[in-house]
């Protein structure tokens, strides 16, 4: 019927094969799906009739047949979408598929009858009057779809099918949605937003027809990527398709990875982990739709360090591998990341604004009259500007002060002058030109020099000044609530929800870079944060939670000011210690290597602080589950303290091996460890060191059965611990005597052991050990039998220990599990639990639990 026909007649066998092939294979409601299938025949042959009849095909007619073919290939989605989520649990898909139908129906019904009504204009008037008219209607294909968004309810409702069917599969044990914490607040939305319809539209429409999608808004600074994305966050359409999981992270001031993991975990309200990316993805995989906003990417991507790039794309594709989650990232560059199929990689960079966009922005921040005498001169600033956004509206904010365009025009002129000669480039961008025009006015004014005093502080500070430094802060300036005011009005720095001085990215960077403070001015903030780093709370005690809120809001801060002191400045015993402060709060919260390894390049000549960094990092990689480095690490410490001659710290190093070697499963090695360890600390007369290794000395007699050698060692580590008042370390015996208790059968005194210990770690917020005892009471309820509490207990762990990114406890308990399972002969569950349990102990190099995982694999297969 179609053979030799020009696109799109060629395209109606395809698409009616694919139509008819998903109605025969995934539906059960022939009569109804008949009639819309008969429907779009009767309109396929009504197009071909009038295409006959008129002497073939016209430009109009194609265009109106592409667009009824993308109608149909909407139904197709759709259907595909009903086809995909019933295997998944049994669902009334019947009301849903009526409103399909009925939908369409009507749809296809107006849509026929309007070309037929197009096809009579046809007759009447010329082929380019009715070019104009298909255009005014129909526009291009992707704002076709942004109307088809706009204006028609689809989405939604597959949105809301979605949410219910992600309720109704968790079952009665999953919290409802409305349930999920609150998110982290999202930055205002623009109060100027000129220029950027048609991007904006392109957006929507992708994140609202496909379920997944990865979009990168690209350009230069100041051009308004996140200024669009936030417009994106704050679109009606995208509400209704991603509802409350709308997230939004900046990565500025971010060093590595790492740090930007910890932010987003944090930003989704999760727990400690070692692991947060894990345990972000986790948490973004439970939601039936989000929407990811990453901005500032370039901070991390464009670092020197090239393993800086690589993680970036790494984390890049492990976000972009959760299907429900729309990941959209902003960075400078025109090319976006490699590793994630980018859909809109052919338009991602974004352009400056047109000149009439420009100029609107320019009056609105102005308040200008619609008609001014100067509007050439403003056009003439704004060309010479490239109608760069933050350059238009940084400068519409000074002429809010009464400067002209001919002043600021000027102004711009002579700055870019002396810009020019002193980068020796012919020219420079728009934003930096704009900012040194606005540093200059600002020089001029009375207390102008403060108040760049002033400015160049926060351009030290990613997360803000906050209002207790600020007010530190003040001894050191005339008028420092002045000069805040004044980097207000030029538009230079925000005021935070909390108080806090922020300044945009573009402008930080180029302070940074072109004015430094006052050494007085450094020194006091310097101290400043050596004082807020020493008020880290070090480890879990009964204040640990109340400390690390307060602490927690400057920790990006203090991070980024020490890798500067780093980088700049050399090693000093207040940097040190604030490193390790630092360095030891993140040991309890979310482990991070970083800073200590720039530190330890710098100590080439510290030997003792060289094998105290050592020594940490080793602790902080084993924390972290790699094995390798911190053994090499504490190797490396324990060498340099033995040529220092301290026994002590030498005995420390070789304490930590110890367990490095326990959960490696060598515990031959990991004794001969803990036993040359402890022989120093007991002649040295530590008693609380040597009670820790007679603890893990126990816990390696418990792992190999010698159950009457665990009982002494751990009885004796508590007690020795209760001496001291050293309850975290007391509680973590008594969950190992319960697990004892477990093992030899005893489960009223294993529960009894366990609950105990739970209840002591909550006191002290140490969220790992509460649940490592969740998961033991889970054990002792399946093993007396309790199935239904023994899987909400289970349930509950493994939800909390995949948060917390603990991998090792996250394969214990999917052993549990495939206990539970295999007990209540629930086989193919058993089965998946066993093999990801297995997975995860294969990774972690621990081939004792992976064999006993296969014997146990291998015994439910051969089952009848």
């Amino acid at each position: 019927m179609t053979d030799g026909a020009p696109w799109p007649w060629k395209a109606i066998p395809q698409t009616m094969l694919q139509f008819t092939t998903l109605v025969e294979r995934a539906l059960d409601q022939p009569k109804k799906i008949q009639d819309i299938s008969d429907k779009i025949a009767q309109r396929i042959a009504s197009l071909l009739d009038i295409s006959q009849n008129n002497g073939g095909h016209n430009t109009e007619l194609d265009n109106y047949v592409e667009s009824f073919l993308a109608d149909v290939q909407r139904i197709i989605v759709r259907l595909r979408i009903v086809e995909r989520v019933r295997p998944l649990k049994a669902f009334p898909l019947t009301d849903y598929i009526d409103n399909i139908i009925a939908t369409e129906a009507e749809k296809m019904q107006d849509s026929y009858q309007e070309l037929q009504a197009r096809f009579i204009v046809h007759t009447a008037y010329t082929a380019q009057t009715i070019a104009c008219a298909v255009a005014a209607i129909q526009g291009t294909a992707i704002q076709t779809l942004a109307v088809v968004v706009d204006t028609r309810t689809e989405v939604k409702a597959v949105g809301v099918m979605v949410t219910e069917i992600h309720a109704a599969v968790a079952g009665p044990s999953t919290k409802p949605l409305s349930q999920i914490p609150a998110q982290a607040k999202i930055p205002a939305k623009p109060i100027f937003f000129n220029g950027r319809d048609d991007r904006l539209n392109e957006i929507v429409a992708l994140i609202c027809m496909l379920v997944a999608t990865r979009i990168a808004i690209m350009g230069p600074g100041g051009i308004g990527k996140t200024s669009l994305a936030l417009a994106v966050l704050y679109d009606s359409r995208v509400i209704e398709v991603v509802g409350d999981h709308r997230f939004f992270i900046s990565v500025e001031g971010m060093i590595d990875i790492d740090a930007a993991s910890t932010h987003l975990a944090n930003h989704l309200g999760l727990d400690a982990s070692s692991d947060p990316l894990s345990s972000a993805i986790g948490y973004l995989q439970s939601l039936p739709r989000a929407l990811l906003v990453v901005d500032n990417l370039e901070t991390l991507w464009f670092s020197n360090n090239a393993s800086a790039c690589v993680d970036t794309e790494q984390f890049l594709s492990r976000l972009a591998e959760v299907s429900s989650l729309t990941l959209l990232i902003t960075s400078r560059g025109a090319v976006p990341p490699d590793g994630v199929q980018w859909s809109n990689t052919q338009s991602a960079e974004l352009a400056q604004l047109s000149l009439d966009a420009a100029r609107d922005t320019f009056v609105q921040i102005a308040t200008l009259p619609v008609e001014f005498t100067e509007q050439a001169v403003l056009d003439t600033l704004l060309i010479e500007l490239d109608c760069v956004p933050l350059a238009v509206t940084l400068l519409a904010k000074l002429a809010v002060l009464k400067n002209s365009p001919s002043d600021l025009l000027r102004r711009w002129k002579k700055s870019r002058t002396g810009l020019l000669c002193t980068r020796g480039e012919h020219r420079l961008r728009s934003v930096d030109v704009s900012i040194t025009v606005s540093l200059d006015l600002l020089k001029g004014m009375s207390r102008g020099l403060e108040a760049m005093q002033l400015l160049a502080v926060c351009a030290h500070l990613p997360d803000g000044l906050m209002r207790p430094v600020f007010e530190q802060l003040d001894e050191n300036f005339g008028n420092i609530d002045a000069a805040k005011d004044m980097l207000v009005e030029f538009a230079l720095v925000t005021v935070g929800a909390e108080g806090e001085l922020k300044m945009l990215s573009p402008i930080r960077y180029f302070v940074v870079e072109n004015h430094r403070m006052t050494d007085t001015h450094f020194d006091s903030l310097q101290q400043i944060y050596f004082d807020i780093a020493a008020s880290a709370p070090q480890e879990p005690a009964d204040d640990f939670t109340r400390r690390s809120t307060q602490f927690a809001p400057e920790s990006g801060n203090l991070t980024s000011l020490l890798m500067h002191l780093i980088n700049s400045e050399g090693p000093s015993k207040k940097l040190f210690d604030a490193v390790e402060a630092v360095s030891e709060y993140a040991y309890y919260t979310m482990p991070s290597p970083t800073l200590r390894e720039a530190l330890l390049l710098r100590l080439t000549t510290q030997t003792a602080w060289r094998a105290e960094c050592l020594k940490n990092l080793g602790r902080t990689r084993l924390r972290r589950d790699e094995y390798s480095h911190a053994t090499e690490n504490l190797q490396a410490a324990r060498i340099l303290y033995a040529e220092l001659g301290n026994r002590y710290q030498e005995a420390e190093c070789r304490s930590i091996l110890g367990v490095c070697m326990r959960l490696q499963v060598l515990y031959d090695a990991a004794e001969a460890e803990l036993h040359a360890a402890r022989d120093i600390f007991i002649e040295l007369g530590y008693e609380y060191n040597a009670a820790q290794c007679t603890q893990q000395l126990g816990d390696i007699c418990l792992l190999r059965g010698e159950y009457d050698q665990a009982i002494d060692h751990l009885t004796s580590a508590r007690d020795t611990f209760k001496r001291h008042g050293v309850r975290l370390y007391a509680a973590q015996c008594t969950r190992s005597l319960g697990q004892i208790q477990i093992d030899q059968g005893n489960l009223s005194a294993a529960g009894s052991d366990i609950q105990s210990a739970l209840s002591e770690f909550e006191a002290l917020g140490s969220q790992l050990g509460a649940t490592q005892c969740t998961q033991l009471l889970g054990d002792v309820r399946r093993r007396q039998g309790n199935y239904g509490s023994a899987e909400s207990l289970l349930t509950a762990a493994l939800e909390a220990l995949t948060k917390l990114g603990s991998r090792l406890n996250v394969a214990h308990c999917h052993w549990s599990f495939g206990l539970l399972y295999r007990d209540q002969g629930r086989t193919r569950e058993a089965l998946a639990s066993f093999e990801s349990a297995r997975d995860i102990y294969e990774a972690l190099g621990r081939q004792a639990n992976v064999a006993v995982c296969n014997s146990l694999i291998q015994n439910l297969r051969n089952l009848p």
